[in-house]
């Protein structure tokens, strides 16, 4: 485990092989809790679980939709899973993200300090070879993950990536004193189509309230159209007094909205297409701040 402490600030993040090693999130950097002040702001996809079978944190995932080469290749040969290994494909069937494939891992490298952690990701299969580096930087709301990803193979590199924010700051159940404010206006018809169990989440302008805790799983795809600059989400806790926020330095492919009763997770999408020997770089920013009471 490593340990990583500003200020307020501390984080824990599992090594590359400790912990989670499933086939699904990056293996790089895999965050498991933040605190502010001692409080915590994360959960695990289950409630009070102590599993490393699955997402806990802020763990990120490259391809959830189609990873680089799926289709390409025949059941039985193997595919990249950035950030994970090289996954054996099992038959003709779409790529389904929860299932668990046979892994070939990559090679990892980690060095940290007391304040920063960087990560390196090497395949070097010929065909889809690449290098990711990551590095994660604690600031003094928060902190900052830094990405390379270099495509030294010889295909064209067509993925995605985001992070799964499994939020729950002091970890409690979602409620009305939980508001989430996100990119621009809420899209209407989205929002309709979307699973809203018992009802739970309503909405006005950009900003999402909880009339009651959620009974089953909510999820909402492509909820509002992403801001250019400026943070894209910020969950507001009026019990706590605090906000927690992710800015990135790209234009978000889309923003989706996932959650259950003790958790939810705003994701912001990076779409990535890379020719053979091109680098793409790009950040998140993760800051936290107090917002006054409504007593003020």
């Amino acid at each position: 485990m490593i340990g990583l402490t500003r200020g307020h600030i501390k984080l824990n993040i599992e090594k590359p092989q400790q912990g989670y090693i499933g086939s699904r999130f990056d293996w790089t950097g895999k965050v498991i809790q933040l605190w502010w002040k001692g409080i915590p702001f994360c959960t695990s996809e289950l409630f009070d679980s102590h599993s490393d079978q699955q997402g806990k944190g802020f763990f990120n995932e490259f391809g959830i939709d189609q990873p680089n080469g799926y289709d390409e290749m025949k059941p039985g040969k193997f595919f990249p899973k950035v950030g994970v290994g090289m996954l054996r494909k099992e038959d003709n069937k779409e790529y389904d993200f929860f299932n668990n494939y046979e892994c070939l891992p990559f090679e990892f490298a980690a060095e940290d300090d007391d304040v920063n952690v960087k990560f390196k990701c090497t395949n070097s299969f010929d065909q889809f070879a690449f290098v990711l580096e990551k590095t994660i930087k604690l600031t003094d709301k928060g902190f900052v993950i830094e990405y390379q990803l270099e495509n030294r193979g010889k295909e064209t590199f067509n993925t995605s990536e985001y992070v799964h924010n499994f939020l729950s700051p002091g970890k409690r159940v979602l409620s009305t004193e939980h508001q989430l404010v996100v990119g621009e206006e809420i899209d209407e018809k989205e929002f309709s189509q979307g699973l809203n169990p018992n009802n739970c989440l309503s909405y006005s302008g950009n900003k999402i309230s909880w009339k009651n805790t959620p009974d089953s799983d909510f999820f909402f795809e492509k909820i509002s159209e992403p801001k250019e600059e400026g943070f894209n989400w910020k969950l507001i806790d009026r019990h706590l007094n605090v906000s927690i926020s992710e800015t990135v330095d790209f234009m978000p492919a889309k923003i989706n909205l996932w959650g259950r009763a003790h958790v939810v997770s705003p994701e912001l999408f990076k779409s990535i297409s890379l020719q053979p020997g091109e680098t793409d770089r790009w950040q998140r920013v993760f800051e936290i701040n107090q917002v006054e009471s409504e007593t003020n």
